[in-house]
C-alpha cells in the first residue's frame, strides 16, 4: 500500500504542485453549498438549506425524493467513507489497498454480510425497499456526474462503483457486527482448559448484586408463565486460541490492519428524565453512543421534511434513514443492550471436510468459493466452509484446535429500514413501540420521551433461546445443548414504562435482575457509568437542557474514586506521603490538569498485569479485579502485596505528570499515515487534550493496546431535547464535522463546540433554520431506471 501512495504523491510531484499550491489543487474539489443542480431520478425539485455548520435541512414533496436527496447529499459530502465502509462490508479491501488486507478481507467474507443484506432486502417492506431504491438513485446520481471526486479517490486510483440497495444493508449489519457483544467467551473457554473450570470460573463476570440495573427490581411484570433460563455452567475449550480467532474474525473497516480486534462491544449513555424532574414539566432525553472516533465521523447530521415523515438527527452515509433522533412530538435514543449475541460452535468434520457431525448424524459441509481482488497484485481464490450453525472461522497457520462456526444473531434477516423509518412516522407512544418491536438487530436499548409527558425503555432486538442456559467456550456441533430455539418475542423483551421514580437510566449495564427468567447476558459494562448518571440525576430535582448536556460531560471516574483510597496506602508504604494525601483528597475527576488520574490509572494497569499473568498470561479481565480490590483478597495472589510493588513501579514515572500530558484522542482517518500528504491534508483530527476516562459519563477510553493512554473511543455524537422547547433547547453535535473533505472548513469544525459540550439545534420548523446557503436539487426529468 505505501508503494501505491508513494506512486500518487510522485504523481503530484510531476504535476509540480507542492506545499500550498497542493492543497489548493487538492482543495479545489469541495463542492459549493449554494446552487442548483440536476438529480437523475427526482420527480420534482428537492430545497436543501445549510446552515453554519453545513446541516442540510431537506423540504421535499414525497418521502421518495426526499431519501434520493439524502443520498446524493451523502455522496457528495462523504462519497469516500460510503465506499471505503462498502468494500469493508463485502470483503473488498484489497481492491483499495493491495496485499495487506488480503487477511481482513478473508475475516470479513466469513462474517458473509453480502449474502446477509440479500436476504435482508428480500424481506423489507416495500415502504423499505423503495427508500433504499431512492437512496441509490441519489448516490448513483452523484456517482454519475463524476465532479468533485475526493482526494483519498486519486490518492489510490480508484472510482467509485454504481450504489445498489444491498449495501446500504450490509454496511447495516457491518455498524451491527461493530457492535456485538462476543466478549471473552472463547479467551475464557481457553482458560479453563488451562487452569480447570473451577479455577478459571473465578476469571468469569460478574454483575455487583448491589449495581444498578436498567430495569429497577419490582418494574418488570411478565404476561405469562416461563421457564428459568439462566447462565449455564463454564465449558472448557481445549487448544482455543482466543487471540488468532478473535483478531481475524472481528476486522473492522477502519483499522485496516489487526490492531485492537479485541471483541470489545461499543459502549453509550441514553438517559430520559419524566416531568416532574424537569424545569419545563415535559421529559427531557439525553443520549451519547461511544463508538470508535474517526475522521469523518460515523454520523451525518440531517433536517429530513416530507409529509408524514418529519426527523432532524444522525445518519449514517451509506444508510439512508435517521438512526436517532427526534420528532416535534417523540424522540428515541440507543444504546448497546449487551446481549450475548454471537456463539461459537466446535465442529467435528470428516478427514475430507465434505461433511461434520450434528446431533441427528452427518450432514454436508457447505463449500463457498470466494476470489479476492487485490489491486497491483494476483487475485486469490480459496474456498472456505460453512455448516448449519453458520460460517467456519479460517484459523491461522497451523493453529491447533477444532473448526468453530459462528452462529450470530445478524446472520438471520430483519427489516431495519422499515423499523426505523417507522419509529421517525410514529405520532405516539403506542406507534413507536409497534414500530421499535421490528428492529432486531443490532440489540439496543432504547430510551423513549414525548410531548405529552411520557418517558419509556424498551430492550430492542433478538435475544437467543438457548438450550440448556448459555455457557462460556463453544458448544459442540454435535451435542444439542447449548444450541439455539429461535428468539424472545417483543412481548417477552424487558420494558419500562413511566416509571415511578420518573427517569430511566441506560449505560450498558445490567437490564434487569434474577427476577428475569430468561438469559439475555453476562458480559455487561460494569456499573459505573450508571452509577454516577444516577447520582447527577437525582440531585438535580429541575433538570434543563443545559444541566443534562453539563451531565454529558462529567468526568468524575466513580472506580478510580473507589481505589483511590488503596493507591494512597500503598503510595504511603512506598515512602510517599505527600501523593498519598493528595489522593485521599482526591474527588475522582480525571482532569487534564490533575496528576492523580495518570498515578492511579498507572498503578491500576500495572496491578493489572501483575495479578494476571502468572494465571493467564495475556488475558487480563476488568471485573474479576475490580471484584477482588472491592473485597480486599484475591484467589491467587496476596493483593496487598502487589499492590504495593504495582505502586513501587510506577511511581518514578506517573508522580507528578498532569492526566493530559499522557491522554490524548486523536480521530484517524485511513490514509493518515501516507508520508508528506497525511501531514499536508490533516486527514486526522486531533490529538486532542480529552478530560476523563473509561469509566466516566464522559468516556475517553484507553485499552490495553494504547501507548500511553491514548483514547479513541468516546462520545461519537451528543443529543439533547427538552420537549418543553423542541427547537429552542438542546441538540446535537458531532466530534469532527459533516463534511468528509479534509480541506472542507466542515471536516473539524465541531470538534472545539464537541469538547466543549456546546449543542447545535436542528430546528424541525425549516423557517427557523439559520441559513448560510440554499441548494435546490433539480429534477432532470430523467426516469429512475
Amino acid at each position: 500500500m505505501k508503494r501505491l501512495l508513494w506512486g500518487a504523491l510522485g504523481l503530484i510531484a510531476l504535476l509540480g504542485a507542492t506545499g500550498g499550491a497542493t492543497r489548493l489543487w487538492l482543495g479545489a474539489d469541495v463542492p459549493p453549498l449554494g446552487g442548483r443542480e440536476p438529480v437523475a431520478g427526482l420527480r420534482d425539485s428537492v430545497a436543501v438549506l445549510w446552515d453554519s455548520l453545513a446541516v442540510p435541512h431537506i423540504s421535499a414533496r414525497d418521502e421518495e425524493d426526499l431519501f434520493t436527496a439524502i443520498g446524493y447529499l451523502h455522496a457528495r459530502d462523504r462519497m469516500w467513507e460510503m465506499d471505503l465502509l462498502r468494500h469493508a462490508a463485502l470483503g473488498r479491501l484489497s481492491e483499495l489497498f493491495g496485499a495487506r488486507t488480503v487477511g481482513a478481507d478473508r475475516a470479513l467474507r466469513t462474517l458473509e454480510l453480502g449474502r446477509i443484506a440479500a436476504a435482508q432486502l428480500g424481506i423489507t417492506r416495500p415502504e423499505g425497499r423503495r427508500i433504499l431504491e431512492a437512496y441509490a438513485h441519489g448516490v448513483n446520481a452523484w456517482i454519475a456526474q463524476g465532479r468533485y471526486h475526493a482526494v483519498e479517490f486519486r490518492m489510490i486510483r480508484h472510482a467509485a462503483e454504481p450504489w445498489r440497495p444491498e449495501h446500504s444493508l450490509a454496511i447495516g449489519r457491518l455498524e451491527a457486527w461493530d457492535l456485538r457483544t462476543t466478549g471473552d467467551e472463547l479467551e475464557l473457554g481457553s482458560v479453563a482448559a488451562q487452569l480447570g473450570p473451577d479455577r478459571a470460573a473465578q476469571l468469569a463476570p460478574t454483575y455487583p448484586d448491589t449495581a444498578p440495573t436498567i430495569v429497577p427490581r419490582g418494574e418488570w411484570r411478565t404476561g405469562r408463565g416461563v421457564g428459568v433460563q439462566h447462565a449455564a455452567p463454564l465449558r472448557s475449550a481445549p487448544s482455543l486460541s482466543f487471540r488468532t480467532v478473535s483478531r481475524r474474525a472481528h476486522a473492522s473497516a477502519w483499522g485496516l490492519d489487526e490492531r485492537g480486534f479485541d471483541g470489545r462491544a461499543p459502549a453509550s449513555n441514553a438517559w430520559v428524565l419524566g416531568p416532574s424532574r424537569t424545569a419545563s414539566h415535559k421529559p427531557i432525553l439525553a443520549n451519547d453512543p461511544h463508538l470508535t472516533l474517526r475522521a469523518p465521523s460515523i454520523w451525518y447530521l440531517v433536517g429530513a421534511h416530507a409529509p408524514g415523515y418529519e426527523v432532524v438527527g444522525a445518519t449514517i452515509p451509506g444508510i439512508p434513514i435517521v438512526v436517532l433522533g427526534h420528532t416535534a412530538r417523540l424522540g428515541w435514543g440507543f444504546s448497546n443492550a449487551m446481549v450475548d449475541d454471537v456463539d461459537y460452535v466446535a465442529e467435528e468434520l470428516s478427514p475430507d471436510s465434505t461433511r461434520y457431525r450434528t446431533p441427528g448424524g452427518w450432514a454436508r459441509t457447505e463449500v463457498v468459493a470466494e476470489t479476492v481482488l487485490v489491486h497491483g497484485g494476483t487475485p486469490l481464490v480459496y474456498r472456505r466452509l460453512r455448516t448449519a450453525d453458520g460460517p467456519v472461522i479460517e484459523r491461522a497457520g497451523r493453529e491447533p484446535g477444532p473448526p468453530l462456526a459462528m452462529r450470530w444473531v445478524a446472520h438471520d434477516p430483519t427489516d431495519e429500514i422499515g423499523a426505523l423509518r417507522a419509529m421517525g412516522r410514529a405520532t405516539d407512544l403506542p406507534s413507536f413501540e409497534a414500530a421499535v418491536a421490528g428492529f432486531r438487530s443490532p440489540e439496543q436499548n432504547v430510551v423513549y420521551a414525548d410531548a405529552a409527558g411520557n418517558i419509556a425503555y424498551f430492550l430492542a432486538g433478538h435475544v437467543p433461546v438457548r438450550r440448556g442456559g448459555a455457557g462460556f467456550g463453544p458448544a459442540s456441533g454435535w451435542a444439542t445443548a447449548g444450541r439455539w430455539d429461535g428468539y424472545l418475542a417483543a412481548a417477552e423483551l424487558p420494558r419500562m414504562v413511566n416509571p415511578a421514580q420518573a427517569y430511566i437510566v441506560t449505560a450498558n449495564n445490567r437490564v434487569i435482575g434474577d427476577e428475569y427468567p430468561f438469559y439475555i447476558s453476562r458480559e455487561w459494562e460494569l456499573p459505573y457509568r450508571a452509577q454516577r448518571i444516577l447520582e447527577l440525576v437525582r440531585r438535580d430535582s429541575a433538570a434543563t437542557a443545559g444541566s443534562v448536556a453539563r451531565a454529558q460531560l462529567d468526568i468524575v471516574d466513580v472506580f478510580c474514586r473507589a481505589i483511590a483510597p488503596l493507591a494512597a496506602r500503598a503510595a504511603a508504604a512506598a515512602g510517599r506521603p505527600d501523593v498519598a494525601a493528595g489522593l485521599r483528597a482526591w474527588d475522582g475527576a480525571m482532569s487534564p490538569e490533575r496528576t492523580e488520574p495518570t498515578l492511579v490509572w498507572s498503578w491500576y494497569r500495572e496491578l493489572q498485569r501483575l495479578v494476571y499473568d502468572s494465571v493467564s498470561p495475556g488475558y487480563r479481565p476488568a471485573e474479576p479485579l475490580h471484584r477482588w480490590l472491592a473485597r480486599g483478597w484475591g484467589p491467587w495472589n496476596d493483593l496487598a502485596a502487589l499492590e504495593r510493588q504495582a505502586m513501587a513501579t510506577v511511581l518514578p514515572r506517573a508522580a507528578g505528570r498532569p492526566w493530559g500530558s499522557v491522554h490524548a484522542t486523536v480521530q484517524e482517518h485511513p490514509l493518515s499515515a501516507v508520508p508528506l500528504l497525511g501531514r499536508l491534508l490533516r486527514f486526522n483530527v486531533g490529538p486532542l487534550v480529552t478530560p476523563g476516562g473509561n469509566y466516566t459519563v464522559n468516556v475517553a477510553s484507553t485499552d490495553e493496546f494504547a501507548a500511553p493512554f491514548a483514547s479513541s473511543w468516546g462520545p461519537s455524537l451528543r443529543h439533547v431535547v427538552d420537549f418543553g422547547d423542541v427547537d429552542g433547547a438542546g441538540g446535537f453535535i458531532l466530534p469532527t464535522g459533516q463534511s468528509g473533505y479534509p480541506l472542507s472548513p466542515h471536516y473539524r469544525d465541531q470538534t472545539t463546540r464537541w469538547l466543549k459540550g456546546q449543542l447545535w439545534i436542528l430546528p424541525l420548523d425549516v423557517q427557523r433554520v439559520r441559513s448560510v446557503s440554499r441548494l435546490v436539487l433539480v429534477a432532470d426529468g430523467r426516469e429512475r431506471p
